[in-house]
């Protein structure tokens, strides 16, 4: 492998990490619209046995989600697989909200699917798994 290919390999890794930390940022500011920004439009979301897709789907539930406050808190971020334009991780998320005045939080793992379009790494498929 050549230096410029590593070059390109750690500059991904890095930018993909950069889409993770800025989702849970965007998340903690209730910016629905600019957590939508970070998903391909026909993306995928899988929580708790449901399914989400496109935009119109994720808007509804991250819309759906502001009311308890979460934020997100990223650990022991995996990159499973980084290949051209397509990359999977694994991350393990803390959320903490509240719900009817009392503090909640969860912890599972975020499974990740990222495609590269215009030089621009977006999630194309998230599923959280829940311990």
């Amino acid at each position: 492998m050549s230096d410029d290919d590593r070059l390109g390999k750690i500059e991904d890794r890095n930018a993909i990490l950069d889409l993770l930390v800025t989702y849970c940022h965007r998340i903690a500011a209730a910016d629905v619209e600019g957590v939508l920004a970070l998903f391909e439009e026909d993306a995928v979301v899988e929580v708790l046995g449901e399914r989400y897709a496109g935009w119109d789907g994720l808007r509804a539930l991250y819309a759906a989600s502001l009311p308890v406050e979460p934020k997100p808190f990223l650990h022991n971020h995996l990159l499973d697989s980084l290949e051209g334009e397509r990359a999977r991780t694994r991350s393990v998320f803390e959320i903490r909200q509240q719900r009817d005045g009392q503090a909640e939080s969860s912890i599972g793992c975020y499974e990740d699917e990222f495609l590269k379009r215009g030089g621009r790494w977006r999630f194309c498929r998230r599923v959280f798994q829940f311990y």
